[in-house]
């Protein structure tokens, strides 16, 4: 990558954001709350209008630090109250242990909840018109990058039209396959969890009690999103590669069947809304999250195992942790893009990110054993921490980001 010694540069944004997803956006609403000269870059426009009736299978488990971002940037109340689904439980347990087993409930904190189970697409839309007047704030698209060039005093971006626009910081927001990423020469450790996960929309025979369940086994954990229809779950199942093809080759009703008898019926016979996807787990992790002219937020810095929910609330805190960084630099009259500005930014995050790595890689691992002392361990393990309130609330408020 060339640098020059280009002196006051004429630029045309402070910072340009490569990636209109979730992530992407929720830093665009916070850095338009500090007059920045933005643009967002994304291939794909944002769906603002779908089938009634239809649901997304793809939903996010909202933690209330993320929902306090949200009321920041005035996007929680863009979201209509029949989207949001409020869980006041979660309830965990193992399938192989009838001893193994611990419940979260919000009234232990005093809290009206534990969080929000919200489609995608919704999260996206209200984070989109959140900014869409901002007079700071240009969306392109859809356009793409083709080529990058990091300079001493800016950074300039070739799109495919061929129009090339210059920034003081570019922020790589474009997903665990970034192409800002691997365009900027940011190495990336990848490591397979050997699972898949598959995802659909479920109808239950009982009602879901607005609570969050998770059943683990040495396949791996299914676990049961509530949504606003009692009846709806999400379904999350992450098993080994080998059994989800397995299960994706079931007939229909075969699946179902299997899918109840896992859940152990325990919340009735289930049937299939949506037609089940898969997709390979991988744990990511970026050589770096900050560098001259460059920062990584969200997937293109870091992915998780979701069987915590936490992928996009780590998201999410990549992005107000960024804000703040460019917020201090303002205020200081500083750079916003020179690496050692960055530097708080990718210290804080890389801490925490690591830390939800280490935890998943455990708990996979832990709940993967075969070996009957193991399981009896773990078993106790979950029912010693059930009877443990203090406890409790500390892996509560932890789980929310309190």
């Amino acid at each position: 990558m060339p640098v020059s010694n280009n002196r006051q540069p004429k630029l045309d944004y402070d910072v340009i954001v490569v990636g209109g997803g979730m992530v992407g956006l929720a830093l665009i609403a916070k850095l338009s709350q500090l007059d920045l000269r933005v643009a967002v870059i994304d291939p794909k426009p944002v769906e603002l209008e779908w089938e009634e009736g239809t649901i997304d299978p793809r939903v996010s488990a909202i933690t209330r630090a993320s929902q306090q971002l949200f009321q920041d940037i005035d996007a929680w109340q863009l979201i209509n109250d029949q989207d949001k689904s409020a869980y006041q439980r979660m309830f965990v347990w193992d399938g192989e242990s009838s001893r193994g087993k611990i419940e979260f409930d919000a009234n232990l904190i005093a809290e009206p909840n534990l969080g929000h189970i919200i489609e995608n697409r919704v999260l996206r839309r209200a984070l989109f018109q959140s900014i869409e007047r901002e007079r700071h704030v240009d969306w392109l698209c859809p356009e793409k990058c083709q080529a990058v060039d990091y300079q001493d005093n800016h950074a300039e971006l070739t799109l495919v039209s061929g129009k090339r626009i210059k920034s003081s910081l570019l922020v790589a927001a474009d997903g665990a396959f970034s192409w800002l990423r691997k365009a900027s020469d940011v190495g990336q450790e990848q490591q397979a969890y050997g699972h898949k996960a598959i995802v659909c929309t479920v109808k239950t025979e009982k009602a879901h009690q607005q609570t969050a369940w998770q059943r683990f086994d040495h396949h791996g954990p299914l676990a049961f999103l509530p949504l606003n229809d009692s009846s709806l779950c999400s379904i999350v199942w992450s098993v080994d590669e080998s059994f989800a093809e397995e299960l994706l080759s079931l007939e229909p009703q075969d699946f179902e069947k299997r899918l109840t008898q896992t859940f152990e019926s325990t919340l009735g016979a289930v049937s299939v809304e949506s037609s089940p996807v898969a997709f390979p787990l991988f744990e990511r992790t970026a050589d770096t999250m900050a560098q001259h002219r460059l920062a990584l937020i969200g997937d293109a810095a870091h992915t998780i195992h979701p069987l915590a929910g936490q992928g996009v609330n780590l998201g999410f805190a990549d992005a107000l942790e960024l804000a703040n960084a460019i917020e201090v630099s303002l205020k200081k009259g500083a750079d916003i893009g020179l690496k050692h500005r960055l530097r708080p930014f990718e210290r804080a995050r890389k801490s925490e990110t690591k830390t939800m790595q280490l935890a998943m890689q455990g708990f996979k691992r832990l709940f993967e054993q075969e070996i009957p002392a193991l399981q009896m361990a773990r078993s106790y393990g979950l029912a010693l921490t059930d009877k443990h309130p203090i406890l409790k609330q500390k892996l509560i408020r932890k789980a929310m980001g309190l």
